[in-house]
């Protein structure tokens, strides 16, 4: 269902945007097999998440944005103190900190989106309310 489209959704989309941008650009330095496909499922998520956040700002953009985020900073947080499979932890980079602060400003930029939503419902007039 389509809901108000906010600034904060539109900055959240584009936080989305940068975390998969982040993700194809280190498609080129993959590793292994497993990480290029990891990286290239979590790009083409984040890229659908900002799409139907920027379009729609419904349920499932939100979902999207959900998942994207818990699996970014769950992967870079395990990345940077107990270490990825198949090899020891490694230090934290500027695009690991990227990463982390796009993650946060995701769920900010969600928390205020409903916070505005609520308040617009509030005050918007019923139609069929007495």
């Amino acid at each position: 269902m389509r809901r108000l489209r906010t600034t904060a959704s539109r900055w959240a989309a584009v936080a989305c945007l940068a975390i998969a941008l982040i993700y194809l650009v280190r498609v080129v330095d993959a590793p292994s097999a497993a990480y290029l496909l990891g990286e290239i499922v979590m790009g083409v998520l984040g890229v659908a998440a900002a799409v139907k956040m920027w379009l729609h700002n419904c349920f499932e953009s939100h979902l999207a944005a959900g998942a994207l985020v818990a699996a970014t900073s769950g992967g870079t947080l395990l990345a940077v103190t107990a270490g990825l499979p198949g090899g020891g932890a490694s230090g934290l980079t500027p695009t690991r900190v990227a990463l982390l602060a796009l993650s946060a400003a995701v769920v900010v930029l969600l928390v205020q989106d409903g916070r505005v939503r609520r308040e617009h419902a509030r005050r918007a007039r019923r139609p069929y309310a007495r």
